[in-house]
Order: C-alpha cells, then structure tokens, then sequence
C-alpha cells in the first residue's frame, strides 16, 4: 500500500479505537468514525466492508502497540522482583492512562460471541501476547533474571493473563483499590513464588 493510503487507513483505524473507547461497538457508527478521521463516509467503506470489518481491523491494529509497550517495558529485569513489580506497574498504567481502551477490549470480548471475524481478532491478538510473554519468561530464565521450568512457562503465562484480566475488572469497578497497597501484596507473593521455584507436577 502506497505511503500517503497506508497513513490515512492508519488515521481511520486510531480514529476507530478512539470512538468505540467513547461510545462502545453498539453506540459507534460509520459516521462516527468518518467525522473523528475526517474523511468521507464513502473513503471509509473503500477500506472497510463493514462496521465489523472496520472494527475488528482497528483491534488487530491497536493491539500490536499495546504489546510492544507492556512486554517491552519488561525486557529489562534482572531479577524475579524487578519482573513482578514491572507487571503490576503495567496494570495499574494501563488502566490509570487509558480505562476507556482497557474497558473496550472486554466490550469486544463479548461482542466477539456473536462475530467470527471479532472472535478471530481476540483470539490471535491473546495468542501473540501469550507467545511473546512466553518467550520474555524464557529469555529472562536462560540469563538467570528468573527461575522457570520451561514446561510450566506457558501455564504461568496464561495465569499471569487470567490475574490482569481479572484485577482490570475490578479496578475498572473501583479505580481507588489500584492505590491499595494490601491488594498487591497477595498477588505478589503469588507471582515472586512462580518465577523462584518449580512448582511440584500434578
């Protein structure tokens, strides 16, 4: 795609994340979407087939960035502490700079029961995030920043999710408790523990 095309379907997609972060999918129309980019609404339906073709491009655009910044800022712990403190930081960022964002992706979730094309977005878009915080985990064992049995590497990874995901929901509920010390606490322990020692197979 030409430079100029590849800049200006970019533009539609960010403006489409940023119109379903404030209205949600049921709310949010083409129109919506063409006077946030503006363009015209016959410039959106060259790129787009749909509203669920726009929106499930626009997710599979957004989640790149969030990945590469939350994994990314990982890379550099030297220690099971430094990895576990970093996890908890990128939650609490995640949802203090952008709840609205954070708030779309489990509207999405639900809205992905009822559309393959969506349901396929989400769930490529989970698999990339498992895979490269799998191979961060790995990484970080082989130079000994952590202890981890490669066997259990992708358990832990998806424990790790099943946690963010579940804290997002209920901060999202009640932002105050990111602020609660006593709430990480728990959690911490719970994760220095799976990056110190193996776990006993059951």
């Amino acid at each position: 795609m030409p430079k100029g095309k590849e800049e200006k379907a970019e533009r539609m997609m960010e403006a489409t994340l940023a119109v379903l972060s404030k209205k949600g999918y049921e709310n949010t129309t083409i129109n919506d979407v063409a006077d946030a980019a503006k363009v015209s609404r016959g410039l959106l339906h060259y790129y787009f087939k749909d509203k669920e073709d726009m929106v499930s491009k626009a997710l599979a655009f957004g989640f790149g960035p969030m990945w590469d910044s939350s994994v990314g800022s990982l890379s550099s712990a030297k220690s099971p502490e430094e990895l576990v403190d970093g996890m908890i930081e990128v939650l609490k960022r995640n949802l203090q700079e952008n709840p609205d964002f954070t708030a779309l992706l489990f509207e999405m979730w639900v809205s992905s029961r009822r559309s393959d094309k969506i349901a396929k977005v989400f769930r490529d878009g989970l698999e990339e995030a498992i895979g490269r915080l799998k191979a961060l985990l790995e990484f970080a064992s082989s130079v000994g920043a952590i202890k981890v049995d490669a066997a259990e590497a992708e358990g832990i990874v998806r424990m790790l999710f099943a946690i963010y995901h579940g804290m997002a929901i209920q901060l999202l509920a009640n932002p105050e408790k990111a602020k609660d010390k006593r709430i990480w606490a728990p959690i911490r322990k719970v994760l220095l523990a799976a990056f110190n020692e193996k776990s006993k197979t059951l």
